[in-house]
Order: structure tokens, then C-alpha cells, then sequence
């Protein structure tokens, strides 16, 4: 069974949509209202998608999805809780750059993207300490 890390993404629609950078022999996304109807939604795509391809090659795909939420996703995730004028203190990360990442316009380097979890994170310690 090959394991295969599957992106989370906001869209600007408020959406949420599943893709996999791997290489299968078909190609297949998820999208819903949740992360967690776009996750299913995913998972049915491909189980449709490889049942398909079974049944015309004779080739069973088996795969196993590690689900992580890009920049877009965790920003949105947090954004009810957490104020992007205090994210960009903690990160150094402008509200206007924390707000194109959360609305999918730019795309953080992994590094940055590292820095933002980071940074929240460290808001989640410092409430926790109060």
C-alpha cells in the first residue's frame, strides 16, 4: 500500500477542496463546505476513480492518505479565533501577507508556512499560561 500526502485548501469562496500531488493513473480531487466533507468527498472520488481502474486494467491501487491543511486552510481554521494584526506580531509576517496566504492568493514557502503554525502555537501557549 503506498502512502500519499493529500493537500487541504481554502478557496476565496470560503470552500474547501482535496488534491494529491502523487502520481496515480487517474486523476481525482475532493472539495465541500468542511474540511471534513472535502476529506470524504476525496476519499469517495478516489475510491470511485480506483474501483474504475480495476475494472479496466485489472490494476488494484491501494493507497493511504495523510491529510495536511495548507497555509489557506490553517489561517481559516484560526481566523475565528485569532486576530492576523496579533499572528503577524508573533511571526513577523505582515496582516496583509497572513491575509492573501488565508485567502489562497499567494502560497507560502514551506519554511513560512512553518512559521505560522509556529506562530500559533505560541499564541495557544501564552493563553494557556493565563
Amino acid at each position: 500500500m503506498r502512502h500519499s500526502i493529500a493537500y487541504v485548501e481554502s478557496g476565496a469562496d470560503g470552500r474547501y477542496s482535496v488534491y494529491t500531488e502523487d502520481d496515480f493513473p487517474f486523476g481525482f480531487f475532493g472539495e465541500g463546505a468542511t474540511i471534513e466533507e472535502a476529506k470524504q468527498d476525496f476519499l469517495a472520488t478516489f475510491a470511485g476513480f480506483r474501483d474504475d481502474h480495476f475494472r479496466r486494467k485489472g490494476e488494484m491501487i491501494e493507497a493511504e492518505f495523510e491529510f495536511r491543511l495548507d497555509a489557506s486552510a490553517v489561517l481559516q481554521q484560526v481566523k475565528p479565533y485569532v486576530s492576523f494584526v496579533g499572528l503577524a506580531e508573533v511571526t513577523g509576517i505582515s496582516r496583509q501577507m497572513l491575509s492573501q496566504y488565508a485567502c489562497g492568493f499567494r502560497r507560502p514557502k514551506p519554511a513560512v508556512r512553518q512559521r505560522i503554525i509556529d506562530g500559533i502555537h505560541a499564541i495557544g501557549q501564552r493563553l494557556c499560561a493565563v
